[in-house]
């Protein structure tokens, strides 16, 4: 059950499984096989034995036949006394299904032999007969699969008669879809009854292990046949940029259709004008892989990596440097995104907001650098590979292009979703197949000389078996090439049910020419976007050094394989991506296992020998060898590394993929611990993607509680982080209490002080918030009293984003001026800011400007609210962090307005709430929306002014934001005063205000609802 439920997670789609041609009888010719197996000498046994024995003996036969072709999925047609018909289902794919049906005929052998053990008898033997055919598929029938005209079934009968006892004959057919996975033997050609041209028969000796998958680029030789509208409009675009500025185009075709050939006739094009040329792959699989087409380019750009996992920083600028990029920050940010060695750590601590706007601009910089001395074509190809970081920024590519001579060319699969490129109005070229004209000069234009007189008769199959797809008239054309006998030589409609499938036929049979090289192209399709000797000796043990160099050269000159540059070794990709899937996608889902198997073994043992290989990469082939734990780990280690360079969509990506894999299992699996590890991880990302208090984040955290309640209590403290996120994705402030104090209580009996000390860090967050000032101080205290600076430096990211200290002692100084303790507060205030400066940790930097702000707001001290607001605003521009810019302008403003310009103080606070509103950074609303209602109040608006202060209240007493409820209890009662309102609401109001603050000790507060009770004339009234 492991293997099935963990090898096909993101299985490609298998060729075979594609619709075949319909026939004009409304069915489809589809492949199928058969088998037919019957008992020798049943009749003699009926003799010699006992109806009753005989009976059981039969029906011991017949179950375990049934059982051996059920267990390979194939479908009883016929039980006829000691013999039977079954078919393998058309879903299964061509070559699986031969593969199976020649696993089940030699698993009824096997059952015979066991029935007769059993009976203690020697004389019971079964003969055996496979065959496949084109068969004529009913639309009503297809499902199940059974063929309403074909020889397979025929050709299995005479095949069982003529079969030696124990023995499974298969027919040349069968022989050739299964080749790659059984070994046979060649029992000469037979003339079989009702059939008038000998058939080639083999015999099934037994399942071969074997082989696995990938990668490419495109056929550029011989003439360019067709196109020439979409020639004409990639000039009119190049005439464009040299004249008036950037164009963006966009190929759009299939598979194997000729993008990358029109792409190189782009480079010739430009060739005479340009001033130069950058071309960037996208590589399956890649859709994860932060920046891998530039990543791969700077690999292959660079000299020396081969040596060293991953990118150094220098190694990044030199490229950078040598194509005319010299800015710093440029370079900075990009060695950042790509995860480079030596990188600079401090843009970690920025918003992933901020990293996105600073990649922006280097964008910008590093096209406007290669500008510089004429206009640049720009290539990026098969962008249906696509990972996000790389999509996002070669939107914004496309998006300044028009500011540039650039020449943005970008091409993709059909159907593949490029809407993001929508706003930089790009043309879009779709590529069609040749017409009928053109398939038949591309046909002869690569027809070998050697074979001119069967051309004409072998036009119209080629046409229909190509469909006018360059690449597929290429290989046909080359198998024909190939066969060295020309009047052997068949191109049959019969066996050709799809283009795909075609394709691959095409492939299978011109690498069965190649020996030992077939292995290797099967071996080399698994391992990836590129591979080495030294990793193929791994997943091919068998073959010498020499056997590989040989193999490896048959590819290359024979158009499978291309040579790639590097450094100290000998590297190979295949020259076309349709190529590698359709080897990969050929072979049977064991034998893929079975060498990523191998891979993953060598190259988890030694890095060294795929260094390009990252780590998402390296997990996508333990979950293919089905070693799932393996897979689970590197995936959320993967993510990690994702999010430690702000690439969060695809950190997401990883890391939601581990927890997929986990949920396969249910609850109570071993795996557990893992799912748990990446839930951590995923926690803080998806918390910055989609929102402190977002669905997802709330049900992330709640699956993460109830997976780790059920896990040993001794190793509770090991998932505090989950529990720690659990807390902060409350629905409210009390709901958040109920939590923190329920994590308390659960973690009571760890010894660990980092968790001690953050239960804490819940406690006096929400305890604050909620208005209960002594639970507040006390849990600081205890909390700061556990402080280790050197583990919260790898503690601040995981809980709350900033340092522990820092918050403590800025939420301490403002509960103790709320209480009244005013000296104390400003102690406080002082050793929050000295040592938040001697961290230099940017959001906690952010976090200690903002209490520092709140302060001078609790004082209405608006000389030092400006000061603040103005650090707030530099800081804020140096780290490009837009909530703080938006903190600055709303604390800007409301000292503005209570100095120079009561109308522009209030505008710019408009505007600082306004964008802090559309980034979702509005948890002290109630308080902001205090302070909008008490300026509209100064401007004599009383009606709008109460609007707000009710919506605040509301708001309050709704999420549970009671620390400031007394103050806008007395802020509506002094509103209502001016608006002239009769008493009794503002006597009510100021009670509520006093009553508030004398049950949360908040002494300040309480001392200004009696200043008002005095100035409006209503103190000591009910």
């Amino acid at each position: 059950m492991l293997e099935s439920r963990v090898n096909n997670p993101r299985q490609p789609t298998k060729p075979s499984g594609r619709k075949g041609r319909l026939s004009e009888y409304g069915g489809e010719r589809r492949i199928v096989t058969a088998i037919c197996y019957d008992l020798v000498g049943s009749t003699r046994l009926l003799h010699l034995l006992d109806i009753e024995d005989y009976q059981e003996l039969i029906v011991a036969f017949q179950n375990a036949a049934k059982h051996a072709i059920i267990s390979h999925s194939g479908v009883m047609q016929l039980e006829a006394g000691d013999g039977g018909v079954a078919l393998f289902p058309i879903e299964l794919g061509a070559k699986d299904a031969a593969s199976l049906a020649i696993r089940a005929g030699l698993a009824i052998v096997e059952g015979c032999a066991g029935v007769a053990r059993e009976a203690g008898r020697n004389d019971l033997h079964v003969r055996v007969g496979i065959a496949t055919s084109v068969a004529l598929i009913q639309e009503t029938q297809e499902e199940k699969g059974e063929p309403v005209t074909g020889a397979a079934l025929a050709i299995a009968t005479r095949l069982e008669e003529i079969a030696d006892p124990d023995s499974v004959f298969v027919s040349e057919d069968t022989r050739d879809l299964a080749g790659r996975s059984h070994a046979f033997v060649f029992e000469g050609a037979r003339t079989l009854k009702g059939f008038t041209v000998p058939e080639k028969v083999w015999r099934a000796l037994g399942h071969k292990i074997d082989v696995d998958r990938f990668y490419a680029f495109g056929s550029l030789g011989g003439p360019f046949i067709g196109r020439e509208s979409e020639l004409n409009t990639i000039a009119a675009c190049w005439e464009k940029v040299t004249a008036q500025g950037g164009e963006i185009l966009l190929l759009e075709g299939d598979a194997g259709i000729g993008k990358s050939r029109l792409l190189r006739e782009v480079r010739k094009m430009t060739r005479d004008r340009r001033s130069g040329l950058y071309f960037f792959q996208c590589l399956p699989g890649g859709h994860r892989s932060t920046l891998h087409p530039l990543l791969n380019s700077l690999m292959g750009a660079t000299s020396g990596q081969d040596d060293q996992l991953g990118l150094s920083a220098s190694a990044v600028a030199n490229p950078f440097e040598r194509n005319g990029i010299r800015d710093a920050e440029t370079i900075e940010t990009f060695a950042y995104l790509l995860g480079a060695l030596g990188r600079n750590q401090r843009l970690a601590d920025n918003d992933p907001k901020a990293i996105r706007e600073k990649a922006h601009r280097a964008v910008f910089r590093a096209l406007a650098a290669l500008c510089a001395n004429g206009p640049i074509v720009l290539a990026v190809e098969d962008i249906h590979w696509i990972d996000p970081t790389s999509r996002d920024l070669l939107a914004e590519a496309a998006r300044v292009a028009h500011q540039l001579p650039i020449f943005l060319v970008a091409t993709s699969r059909l159907g593949f979703a490029s809407d993001w490129l929508d706003a930089a109005n790009p043309t879009r070229l779709t590529l069609l197949p040749l017409d009928r004209d053109e398939t038949r000069r591309a046909i002869e234009a690569r027809w070998p000389e050697q074979r001119q007189g069967m051309l004409p008769e072998l036009y119209d199959v080629i046409e229909r078996i190509s469909g006018g797809v360059p690449l597929f008239i290429e290989q046909i054309c080359q198998w024909v090439s190939e066969n060295v006998a020309a009047d052997t030589m068949s191109l049959s409609e019969n066996v050709k049910p799809s283009h795909v499938s075609a394709f691959e036929e095409i492939l299978d049979a011109r690498l069965n020419h190649l020996g030992t090289a077939r292995d290797v192209a099967r071996a080399g399709a698994v391992a990836g976007s590129r591979f080495t000797l030294s990793l193929l000796r791994e997943l091919l043990p068998g073959l010498g050094k020499k056997s590989l160099v040989k193999a490896a050269d048959t590819l290359s000159d024979s158009g499978f394989l291309m040579r790639i540059r590097t450094r100290g070794h000998i590297a190979y990709g295949f020259r076309h991506v349709l190529i590698q899937e359709t080897i990969y996608n050929g072979l049977l889902r064991r034998q893929r296992q079975a060498l990523h198997r191998r891979l993953f073994i060598a190259v988890s043992q030694n890095r060294q020998m795929a260094a390009w290989m990252d780590t998402g990469t390296l997990a996508e082939h333990a979950e293919r060898a089905g070693f799932i734990e393996n897979a689970i780990e590197l995936y959320t280690a993967a993510g990690k590394e994702s999010s430690s360079r702000s690439a969060m969509v695809e950190a997401r990506n990883y890391l939601e993929h581990a927890v997929e894999i986990c949920d396969r299992f249910g609850a109570g699996h071993a795996i557990e611990t893992l799912q748990l590890s990446a839930l951590i991880s995923l926690g803080p990302v998806l918390t910055g993607l989609v929102g402190l208090n977002s669905p997802p984040a709330r049900k992330l955290y709640e699956d993460g509680v109830a997976i780790a309640r059920r896990q040993p209590m001794e190793e509770q403290s090991r998932w505090f982080p989950i529990y720690w996120g659990w807390w902060l994705t409350g629905t409210d402030f009390r709901v958040m209490r109920e939590r923190a104090l329920q994590v308390r209580a659960m973690q009571a009996g760890t010894e660990d002080p980092e968790i001690k000390l953050q239960v804490n860090h819940c406690i006096w967050a929400i305890a604050f918030n909620l208005g209960h000032h002594r639970e507040a101080q006390d849990a600081i205290k205890a909390g700061l009293a556990l402080y280790d600076e050197q583990s919260a430096k790898t503690n601040r990211t995981l809980f709350g984003g900033h340092d522990a200290k820092v918050c403590g002692l800025g939420q301490l100084a403002l509960s103790l001026w709320l209480t009244g303790q005013s000296k104390a507060s400003d102690s406080a205030l002082s050793k929050m800011v000295a040592f938040v400066d001697r961290i230099s940790h940017a959001p906690s930097k952010a976090h200690s400007l903002d209490t520092e702000a709140v302060s001078a707001f609790y004082r209405d001290d608006y000389g030092r609210l400006t000061e603040i607001s103005k650090r707030m605003a530099d800081f804020a521009r140096s780290h490009e962090m837009q909530s703080l810019s938006g903190l600055s302008l709303l604390f800007a403003g409301w000292a503005l307005a209570h100095g120079e310009s009561l109308t522009r103080g209030h505008a710019m606070f408009r505007e600082g709430l306004s964008l802090l509103r559309s980034l979702g950074v509005v948890a002290d609303l109630p308080i902001y929306l205090y302070m909008h209602a008490t300026l509209l109040g100064q401007a004599g608006n009383y009606e709008s002014a109460l609007e707000v202060t009710n919506d605040a209240i509301e708001k309050a007493k709704e999420t549970g934001h009671a620390y400031w409820l007394a103050e806008l209890y007395r802020r509506r009662a002094v509103l209502q005063a001016r608006g002239n309102t009769t008493k009794d609401p503002i006597i009510l109001d100021l009670r509520s205000a006093v009553d508030i603050a004398e049950r949360q000790g908040a002494k300040a507060l309480l001392r200004r609802a009696r200043h008002s009770m005095q100035e409006l004339g209503v103190a000591g009234q009910h």
